[in-house]
């Protein structure tokens, strides 16, 4: 008789885009170019994931990837590493929170699940073990962005709520916001920190790494 081994009780999903020119920071392509921004968003993607390192017995970390024409085994595995994968789905960034929260919760019994992008590549291993620490006595975690929205949000399953994720107006400043006052228990609160989105939040970046070499070489810090 085989032993079954329990999956990991935490999951680190990444929401992520496949590198493709004209398909990624397209808000940073107007003043960039589509080559640039492509560059930078595959500078941003690899310093996110090497700052995020490996699962653990702990902690999964899977890569929600966005659909697009160009996603191929191949181009998938370039682009993430041997990272565990999963296409997004739904229509909004709402459904397909909801979607990725509900069927990790309801279908792999995950415990606790914490959600990121990509547009904070300094994102570190601590922040993320600190969010889920926090869901050992809270019922959800945000990390706020200076724009208005946030860069991280998480919640444990028995607290999961869909409509937190409803009527959003996502994109705009007040993102955080209107989430927080849908929140109807316990929340914590992680450090505040800014997304890359436009070419003044590439200037204003501090961190390090692949993009912190590519900015030097493009004399924009």
């Amino acid at each position: 008789m085989f032993e079954t081994i329990p999956p990991p009780p935490n999951r680190l999903i990444v929401f992520a885009r496949l590198p493709e020119a004209g398909k990624v920071k397209t808000r940073l392509a107007r003043d960039l170019g589509d080559d640039r921004a492509l560059a930078v968003y595959q500078a941003m993607l690899r310093d996110l994931l090497a700052n995020l390192g490996a699962p653990s017995a702990e902690l999964d970390i899977e890569i929600l990837w966005a659909p697009t024409e160009g996603a191929s085994g191949d181009a998938l595995h370039a682009a993430f590493d041997s990272y565990p994968l999963a296409m997004q789905t739904g229509d909004t960034l709402g459904d397909r929170l909801c979607m990725a929260f509900s069927e990790r919760f309801f279908f792999q019994r995950t415990e606790k699940v914490v959600a990121i992008g990509v547009d904070e590549p300094a994102l570190t291993r601590a922040l993320i073990d600190q969010a889920f620490d926090l869901l050992e006595s809270c019922d959800w975690v945000v990390g706020p962005a200076g724009d208005g929205g946030y860069y991280l949000i998480g919640c444990r399953a028995a607290a999961f709520d869909p409509a937190v994720f409803d009527g959003i107006e996502w994109g705009s400043d007040r993102v955080l916001a209107q989430t927080l006052a849908k929140i109807r228990t316990t929340v914590a609160s992680l450090p505040l920190r800014n997304d890359i989105d436009v070419i003044d939040d590439l200037r204003a970046y501090a961190g390090g790494g692949a993009l912190a070499a590519l900015l030097q070489e493009w004399e924009l810090r």
